[in-house]
């Protein structure tokens, strides 16, 4: 098709870090599956980055069960917004992608995610939440309203489609945006 965008096409990505930010022992056995997937993905990445939140005893904990993760305390004010911000500061990937502290991983995680910056104007790149109902989902709770859990939710793109926000569970970022832009705002 002659009116069809031709897309500037780059090398594989060679270096990615995924940054994990915690703030409680409350989630510590969710914390271990989160790095745990992080892990074993089937594309591994050059750093695993956990950024605990001012909690000194969690960040020891960290230290101690994961002795080949980065683990560091958020040097920025308390808050999601600094700990992702301490975690960009020990990064070095191409691609920053970042995972919740109480999300899994699915194997091809960054495999997929990493795919879409093949497209060199590709800045970002996310992908579906799904929750994880530890009795199964209400039958009154909508999927509509899966925003409420910080899940993808009815209504958005199912394939590759712009978005103007990714869900912070599980987005990535070329590592050039935060030298162009800084990092998150403090104010969020």
């Amino acid at each position: 098709d002659p009116h069809r965008r031709q897309v500037p096409m780059q090398k594989t990505v060679d270096k990615i870090a995924v940054i994990i930010c915690a703030y409680t022992m409350d989630r510590w056995s969710d914390l271990i599956a989160a790095v745990e997937s992080v892990e074993s993905q089937t594309l591994a990445p050059e750093q695993i980055i956990v950024v605990v939140d001012h909690n000194p005893d969690l960040l020891e904990r960290v230290r101690l069960r994961f002795p080949t993760v980065t683990a560091v305390p958020n040097n920025e004010i308390p808050g999601l917004s600094g700990a992702r911000n301490s975690g960009i500061a020990a990064a070095s990937g191409e691609i920053v992608a970042f995972l919740d502290d109480d999300a899994v991983a699915a194997p091809k995680w960054l495999e997929n995610l990493t795919a879409e910056y093949c497209d060199s104007n590709t800045m970002a790149a996310g992908g579906a939440i799904e929750p994880s109902w530890q009795e199964g989902r209400p039958p009154w709770f909508p999927e509509e309203f899966n925003w409420v859990v910080g899940c993808t939710y009815r209504g958005m793109p199912e394939s590759a489609a712009h978005v103007r926000n990714l869900i912070g569970a599980n987005m990535s970022f070329r590592g050039s945006v935060f030298a162009d832009i800084g990092g998150f705002r403090n104010e969020m």
